[in-house]
């Protein structure tokens, strides 16, 4: 049975990309009784010791040797082509200290769907908002994740997607299932079962998920750590062209302040305002 868990970073911030990683365990047992050393929600983890400790957890699951660097994780990890030659100020970022030791024999592979700003704006005004971009966007990540072991069950958690409660009609879009059965909507948890493809697929949407399963949890991980490499390239790219300026994590006032402050760059770069601000 595939064991998958799927969290994103970054849905909020008016600046840098969202990170949507999905966290694939293949075992026979209980999805509770799945090992993991360090892994934890990324919130906890990152408050811990920043993005040096979740590199320290991170670099045996991305199959690190001496580091983690951002161009090797989104051409080995990426579920669509590396996003960062269309935007100049993301540049290399390399963290020397990945950690070390096994892995748990029942963990496979961690996949990535790194959205950036023209493909985060286009989305939102094809679907008409960013919840059903935000949708659309972990589909990709899952069928990712799915394709490389067809035919297997597959038992899937997801985050919760903000205060949505009912996913069966997405479902029933994207995959098309003859039959869908709902086991549960809730504030804490919607369920769904169905047939794809001759597997047997269960998928919950779980509040909090990241803090009540370890596959959700080391996707959260993987998630957080990609954008703040990502975050850590655009603040050192601008830093080094305007004297003074303070680095921003994107959100949305503090992310006016840096936009304000880094414009005259931008058009310098000949850069279209949708390439870099989010439109929602």
């Amino acid at each position: 049975m595939l064991h998958i868990g799927i969290d994103e970073a970054g849905y909020g911030p008016l600046l840098g990309p969202l990170v949507i990683a999905a966290a694939v365990y293949t075992a026979g047992g209980s999805r509770g009784s799945l090992p993991g050393r360090g892994i934890d929600d990324s919130k906890r983890v990152y408050s811990r010791g920043g993005r040096r400790a979740l590199a320290r957890v991170l670099g045996p699951y991305f199959g690190a040797k001496s580091g983690l660097g951002l161009a090797d994780l989104l051409v080995r990890h990426g579920v669509r082509p590396d996003p960062r030659p269309e935007y100049p100020w993301y540049t290399e970022v390399h963290d020397p200290l990945p950690g070390s030791g096994p892995v748990p024999a029942a963990f496979q592979r961690i996949w990535l769907n790194s959205v950036c700003a023209r493909d985060f704006n286009r989305g939102c005004a094809r679907l008409g908002s960013k919840a059903a971009l935000l949708f659309e966007e972990t589909m990709r990540v899952l069928r990712r994740a799915l394709e490389e072991r067809p035919g297997e069950t597959a038992e899937v958690v997801c985050d919760k997607h903000g205060g949505r409660n009912h996913y069966a009609p997405l479902l029933m879009a994207e995959f098309g299932p003859r039959d869908l059965a709902v086991e549960r909507e809730g504030r804490e948890e919607s369920s769904y079962r169905f047939d794809l493809d001759g597997r047997k697929v269960s998928i919950r949407f779980l509040k909090g998920a990241d803090g009540k399963d370890r596959p959700a949890a080391l996707a959260s991980m993987a998630a957080k750590y990609v954008r703040e490499l990502f975050m850590e390239a655009l603040n050192r790219f601008f830093a080094r062209r305007v004297a003074g300026l303070s680095p921003t994590a994107g959100y949305v006032a503090d992310g006016r302040r840096f936009l304000a402050e880094v414009e005259g760059v931008l058009r310098e770069l000949g850069c279209s305002r949708d390439a870099f601000v989010r439109s929602r």
